[in-house]
């Protein structure tokens, strides 16, 4: 079954969990990211000449999909006994 059939044979309820659980990816995403930015200076030791990062959307999107992809196959094994 392709993405676009089994997208289109969700219900309601399907796409609001989906989407939750993307939320919640996303969510991680931010978190990790902002996190290695403060351990990256604070490894620099906050020096004026480092390199200055900040969260971009792509790097949060991608690796909130990530995060997602994860968090779906976690959940599909734990509840595995359901259709």
């Amino acid at each position: 079954m392709s993405l676009g059939k089994w997208l289109n044979n969700l219900s309601t309820l399907d796409h609001v969990v989906l989407l939750i659980i993307f939320f919640i990816g996303i969510l991680l995403s931010r978190v990790s990211l902002k996190e290695l930015i403060k351990y990256y200076e604070k490894k620099t030791n906050y020096s004026e000449y480092r390199q200055q990062f900040r969260v971009t959307p792509f790097s949060l999107l991608s690796l909130g999909f990530l995060y997602t992809f994860m968090i779906y196959k976690l959940l599909s094994n734990l509840f595995s006994f359901m259709p």
